[in-house]
């Protein structure tokens, strides 16, 4: 109970924050699937990274996993990496070293993922429709990692420096913030990595 109550007093702290980074990260991904539609050869550029991400060692076993149809192991692996990589490594720890960097990394995620998903044809549109739900639930976590950077590095710049605060007790101040958003993160990533399993051997 004490990890939900500090998730919605962050939550509650900053919820204005919370709603224009929500507004921001899907409007990035929405407008992302609309270029790869209408902008000639965005989309197959999307396809080239995304297999060439598919083809590194991680992301390999992930999808050996889902070949195997071991839904214990696929939604284990899901989630590691969608914990380790996506949001750790990649937002909330590089703006630990430099301050809301993990806003940028965010919004290149969202255009990562957005310009392989775009659906082209009707059966795509189908597919898309499915998973769609998925997709917004998964990317929630990615907006709360990236909310812990807005608000690390505002706390380190800004508010706890108006109060009296030094540097470092605004740098502690908002890291602390970020880690009372992880158990939000780590359920969200749980609840998609079994759905994203369950759905895939269901689908074989």
């Amino acid at each position: 109970m004490r990890m939900i109550d500090n998730v919605r007093t962050v939550l509650r702290e900053n919820w204005k924050t919370y709603l224009i980074t929500n507004l921001v990260v899907y409007s990035t991904l929405v407008m992302t699937m609309i270029a790869a539609v209408y902008v000639p050869g965005i989309r197959d550029a999307g396809l080239g990274a995304t297999e060439a991400f598919l083809s590194s060692p991680g992301a390999a076993a992930v999808l050996e996993a889902y070949t195997r149809g071991s839904i214990v192991q696929a939604a284990a692996l899901t989630f590691l990496g969608n914990l380790l990589f996506a949001s750790l490594a990649t937002t909330t720890l590089p703006s630990l070293c430099i301050p809301y960097v993990g806003v940028l990394t965010t919004l290149g995620r969202a255009v990562f993922i957005g310009l392989p998903t775009a659906p082209t044809t009707l059966s795509e549109v189908i597919t898309f429709l499915v998973f769609a739900p998925v997709l917004v639930i998964e990317f929630q976590a990615y907006v709360l990692a990236m909310l812990g950077a807005i608000i690390h590095g505002r706390s380190t710049f800004d508010d706890r420096r108006q109060h009296g605060s030094s540097r470092a007790g605004g740098y502690l101040a908002g890291v602390r913030d970020t880690l009372r958003l992880y158990p939000a993160i780590i359920a969200v990533l749980l609840v998609v990595a079994f759905i994203e399993a369950t759905t895939s051997w269901l689908a074989h």
